[in-house]
């Protein structure tokens, strides 16, 4: 039945609500990928997303991001073996910032620092452009940040310049009667082998050079973009077709260009006509390192004018640490030493020799000098003590001193005995204002080893410049550090150093070499412990391996190396906090563990530690992690505070060294610092502990025996030695492009 036939006369009404129904009347205001639904303007640009007016001012920010994976051209561009954004890209988002403010010239566009980008890498990239100035003139600054990087992470400025108004003067040439009249064909065939042979190896999208002349002092190419580049239409000028424009730069009569250049500086900039396909480009001299460039379009229509661009020669070490810094990004660097090119003359730097003079300074600097000036040769006077020196008159630009160890002391005792006479001398130079305009060479001989062949002779001199190096970053430009060989001509050119303004290098058979960052390439031999089988069945030493670090590698050996065997040493053994936890945590996972104290500075307890060694379980490795803090800059630290850092890390180590020589190790890895490598302010005695250790491992190598020596920044895992670092510690050191380690990344 139904029921509406029933109700006769009755009307609908209706229901009550429930509590739990309601109605919204909220707008909704969804997110959408649309710049303007994010206050923003789009820009219609492949590597630059939007645009946003700021406004507090009339300066103007625009973003994008950058990629191989969004622009796979990119990947096409390698230099040294690296993916390398050519500068052409900057000049392209420097024109389209200009176009969003009504400027059509880039008055000067400088390449501050290369960008390197990974196979997985992705960067944010930030323009910001300035208010326009009273002559119209807007400043320009490129900047870029790991797209994976934590907030914390600073800003690399990669590119800054100006923006103006105008149209840039255009050298007239006439494209349309082509080729060139009176100009001579270049042979391009094996061009780009050549340049791969270089270091330039570019795939076929940056291959867009088809043909080449030269009349007189000018060069003329013809380009095309290659179909794999993408539309040209959405560029004002595709980056690989003008980075294809100085290819022809071997051909353009700059000094040693066949090496290889890349663009440094811009000026003048201006596009007149986008979205070209094909150029035709005219190259000439602008003096020194510069070249004019004009492009045509095949009806002889400006593209684009550049008043001057300036390379230089590449160097693949420019590109090291050039990377986006993220918080996943790889952290491996090493240290390397090139060679510097045209010393510096240094025959007329007033200079004068302090303390011994074993190595012979004085008379070998004698012999540098300069006859016609100095008869008999540059007067370099020889003085015993400091006193002697300020009593001979004013105090000469140079001082030059002698640090060798005494070997009678043994490498312990000298390495303890030679930090403190440095720290003495280096107290006594700041604290004495008449030696305020002149600088302090410490010259070591030995203390450095420049390539892994090389002996490092005397160990105790090492700590010297982990101690010196901490003393220039608190007193930058007061000390130099110089490490020679046994050649003449290497003690005759060490005042070249100074001279040079290099505050640290080693000279070589005359030749001046420094110390560089260099990132370890993904894959790279870093040493034998990473590609030596641990044997599962060997007992592994670590030293303080009850503290953050040793109980994280103590995990670490047992998971990913299979060691079943573990001897963790500390001084206060299961007593330590957490010993008796971290013992039954391994014990659970099968790992037969002895946790022992032990004074790893004694050399009699190192001793009778290691022969307590089941022989059915020999020693495989070692790791020594243990050390201590006493911070201070240099004035305030003392022999006291010296000696409380460099017992755990250099007795220590030496006593290892010494004890296992024996021994085929399979890994011998010392837990050095970056203070070491840096010389970080406030850290000179343990910028000197871990410097010792670091050539140690360099000498154990030179004797074929196993050494990694990792040289740590700061970890996130806290430690007994970090644990007195707060939050603006960490911040402050984050901003300075160090954050800290994560246990996984370590």
């Amino acid at each position: 039945m139904d029921w509406r036939q029933v109700l006769t006369g009755g009307r609908r009404v209706d229901l009550p609500t429930y509590a739990f129904q309601h109605q919204w009347f909220w707008p909704n205001a969804r997110q959408s990928g649309d710049a303007r639904m994010l206050g923003q303007a789009a820009t219609g640009h492949p590597l630059l997303g939007a645009a946003v007016e700021l406004a507090d001012s009339d300066g103007v920010l625009l973003t994008g991001r950058v990629s191989v994976s969004a622009q796979p051209w990119l990947a096409d561009h390698v230099v040294a073996g690296s993916v390398l954004v050519p500068g052409s890209v900057f000049v392209e988002l420097a024109v389209r910032a200009g176009d969003q403010v009504g400027c059509d010239l880039v008055e000067e566009l400088t390449l501050d620092a290369p960008l390197v980008l990974g196979e997985d890498d992705a960067v944010v990239v930030q323009i910001a452009v300035g208010a326009p100035e009273e002559t119209g003139r807007r400043t320009l600054s490129v900047y870029g940040r790991s797209a994976d990087a934590a907030d914390e992470v600073p800003w690399v400025r990669y590119a800054t310049g100006t923006l103006a108004a105008g149209v840039g003067e255009v050298v007239p040439f006439d494209a349309a009667v082509w080729p060139p009249a009176g100009a001579t064909a270049i042979e391009l065939e094996g061009l780009y082998e050549e340049l791969a042979e270089d270091g330039f190896a570019y795939g076929p999208v940056f291959q867009g050079l088809r043909a080449a002349w030269r009349r007189d002092d000018e060069v003329f190419a013809e380009l095309s973009l290659p179909e794999r580049a993408g539309d040209a239409a959405l560029f004002g000028l595709h980056p690989a077709l003008l980075d294809a424009a100085l290819h022809v730069v071997p051909f353009a009569g700059l000094d040693d260009a066949a090496g290889g250049r890349l663009p440094l500086s811009w000026a003048g900039v201006c596009l007149h006509a986008g979205g070209a396909s094909v150029l035709r480009v005219r190259l000439a001299r602008a003096g020194g390192d510069a070249l004019s460039l004009s492009a045509m379009d095949a009806a002889g229509e400006p593209v684009l004018s550049a008043r001057s661009v300036v390379l230089r020669p590449m160097a693949a070490e420019h590109l090291a640490g050039s990377a986006p810094r993220g918080a996943g990004r790889d952290a491996l660097f090493r240290v390397e030493w090139p060679a510097v090119t045209g010393l510096p003359q240094a025959d007329q730097l007033p200079a004068a020799v302090l303390g011994l003079d074993s190595l012979g300074l004085a008379p070998a600097l004698r012999a540098a000098g300069d006859p016609a000036t100095e008869p008999g040769g540059h007067l370099v006077p020889v003085h015993a003590d400091l006193a002697s020196l300020v009593e001979a008159g004013p105090v000469p630009a140079v001082v030059v001193t002698e640090v060798a160890s005494d070997p009678a002391a043994g490498v312990v005792g000298a390495a303890h005995a030679l930090t403190a006479h440095v720290l003495d001398l280096l107290q006594r130079w700041l604290a004495d204002e008449r030696y305020a305009d002149s600088r302090l060479v410490f010259v070591t001989r030995g203390a450095v080893a420049t390539d892994d062949g090389e002996v490092v002779a005397d160990l105790p001199a090492a700590g010297v410049w982990g101690l010196v190096r901490s003393a220039q970053s608190e007193n930058p430009g007061r000390f130099v550090l110089v490490d020679v060989d046994d050649q003449e001509s290497s003690r005759q050119a060490l005042l070249g150093v100074p001279a040079s303004g290099e505050p640290q290098a080693a000279v070589r058979e005359g030749e001046m070499r420094v110390p560089r960052m260099v990132r370890v390439a993904p894959g790279s031999d870093v040493g034998d412990v990473a590609g030596r089988v641990w044997d599962p069945e060997g007992t592994v030493l670590i030293t303080g391996g009850t503290g953050g670090l040793g109980a994280l590698f103590a995990r670490h050996v047992v998971a990913e190396r299979g060691v079943r065997r573990l001897l963790l040493t500390s001084r206060r053994g299961l007593d330590a906090p957490g010993a008796v936890e971290l013992r039954a945590e391994l014990i659970a996972y099968g790992v037969e563990v002895t946790v022992a104290a032990c004074d790893m500075a004694d050399r009699d307890a190192v001793a009778a530690l290691l022969a307590g060694v089941d022989a059915e379980h020999p020693l495989t490795a070692v790791i020594h992690t243990a050390g201590v803090l006493a911070d201070g800059t240099i004035p305030s630290l003392t022999p006291e505070r010296l000696d409380t850092v460099l017992r755990p890390k250099v007795d220590a180590a030496w006593h290892l060294h010494e004890l296992t020589q024996g021994l085929d190790l399979a890994g011998f890895v010392m837990f050095s610092s970056l203070a070491a490598v840096m010389g970080n302010a406030g850290q000179g005695n343990y910028a000197a502990a871990n410097a010792f250790m670091d050539a140690l491992v360099q000498a154990r190598r030179a004797m074929g025996l196993s050494g990694l020596s990792l040289a740590w920044g700061l970890w996130a895992q806290e430690s007994g030695m970090t644990g007195g670092l707060g939050v603006i510690d960490l911040q402050r050191m984050a901003r300075a492009g160090m954050p800290a380690l994560s246990a996984g990344q370590g």
